[in-house]
């Protein structure tokens, strides 16, 4: 398995995000996104799409980004054939830099770029697998291993993948241009709404969905995706798929330039009161799960 530590880092990835989120005038959500060519993570701002630069991965390929509030960490997959496409978790330091990133373990099946998902009960849920029809696959976190729930009804490109509160999985269709509903139990899709914009959602884009409220947010393609989308990050409301521009991301001039591929993942990092509940239930939650 591929890993590499700092040797001036420790693990404390949630000391780090809770520094982040308690900064004056810090927003209550926190969005980490990861670019797929660079393999760069960033902190994403839900005031205005700043960038700030968190530190390189060293992972390429990326097609998905989750973070794990049980774990105070963040797991990556990396697409490609069966024996390329891996799990990754990554550990954040209390410098804002990257502590860690171990390889989990090989999916087992060909992958593209999609999504990543955690249901409360754990399960973790992940697009696309397989190259006709996408397929919808749970995760093993401890190895990596992925395991076939059931293939779409048809050809979709799901760039990002959200769990919502009644059960279901949401996500964003390059294919169709639609924010989608998915059955967890059979992969069955039905658009939710069409997403309308120039020039489109791209190859390639994320989506993070907080476990409470009806506030999600999406990330689009980059302009040297294969095909271009509008660079930008997107509020949206996963009941209704109503979205609102909250910013571009510089492609040229800028502190932070995203004027390759782009985010190919998104995630959600809870509010500071309610990160801290779930790190001091981190010890029954590792338990639980190593049973």
């Amino acid at each position: 398995m591929r890993s590499y530590v700092s040797p001036h880092l420790r693990p404390v990835g949630v000391a780090l995000i809770a520094a982040l989120l308690l900064t004056p005038g810090a927003a209550r959500a926190s969005l980490f996104g990861i670019e797929r060519d660079t393999g760069r993570l960033y902190h994403i701002s839900v005031d205005n799409a700043a960038l700030d630069l968190i530190g390189e991965t060293g992972l390429s390929n990326v097609g998905a980004l989750e973070y794990h509030p049980g774990e105070g960490v963040f797991y990556a997959l990396t697409m490609g054939v069966s024996s390329i496409s891996s799990l990754y978790r990554i550990r954040l330091a209390e410098d804002r830099g990257i502590d860690s990133v171990e390889q989990v373990g090989l999916l087992g099946i060909y992958c593209y770029e999609g999504g990543l998902a955690f249901a409360p009960d754990g399960t973790a849920y992940a697009l696309n697998g397989g190259s006709t029809l996408a397929r919808l696959m749970t995760i093993n976190l401890e190895t990596g291993q992925a395991t076939v729930v059931n293939p779409m009804e048809a050809h979709h490109d799901i760039n990002g993948l959200g769990w919502r509160a009644d059960g279901m999985l949401i996500g964003l269709d390059a294919t169709t241009q639609t924010i989608r509903v998915i059955n967890p139990a059979t992969a069955a899709s039905t658009a939710l709404r069409t997403v309308t914009i120039t020039p489109g959602v791209g190859t390639y884009g994320g989506m993070a969905v907080p476990p409470e409220g009806a506030t999600g947010y999406f990330v689009t393609g980059g302009p040297g995706a294969p095909n271009a989308g509008s660079n930008a990050l997107y509020s949206f409301n996963v009941n209704t798929g109503e979205y609102l521009l909250i910013g571009s991301f510089p492609t040229s001039n800028g502190q932070h330039v995203i004027a390759g591929e782009g985010f190919s993942g998104l995630a959600f990092v809870p509010e500071p009161a309610t990160l801290l509940l779930l790190v001091a239930a981190t010890p029954l939650v590792l338990r639980r799960r190593r049973r």
